[in-house]
């Protein structure tokens, strides 16, 4: 009699911690996000761009995947200058912000 509870609760137990831990995969899963602010930094060897809005500053990746549009021209990161107004939508995780597309809106005045 014992031994079909001591089973019962060990699968029951078994079944909790399996849709705890599936439950919390889905946490950690990938946010759309979009910032439209002013270039601050751009590091051409790490591929990043830094955007600031109202004194956040978002570090966004920039892919082989990421579009990168001024005037409806394709562009690349070394288009970019400090000092341009971009709107950005990034892929947001735990460890980076990845680029989807960037738009130059307004061209900065400062050099790289």
């Amino acid at each position: 009699m014992k031994r079909p509870i001591i089973i019962l609760i060990f699968f029951l137990l078994c079944a909790f911690f399996v849709t705890g831990a599936l439950s919390a995969e889905k946490t950690v899963s990938s946010k759309t996000r979009q910032i439209t602010g002013n270039i601050t930094a751009i590091d051409t060897k790490a591929n990043t761009v830094t955007v600031e809005k109202k004194n956040t500053e978002v570090i966004i990746s920039v892919g082989e995947k990421t579009k990168i549009i001024e005037c409806t021209i394709k562009s690349k990161i070394t288009d970019i200058k400090i000092g341009d107004k971009v709107t950005a939508k990034y892929k947001e995780t735990a460890t980076e912000n990845t680029a989807k597309s960037i738009t130059i809106r307004g061209v900065g005045g400062n050099e790289n």
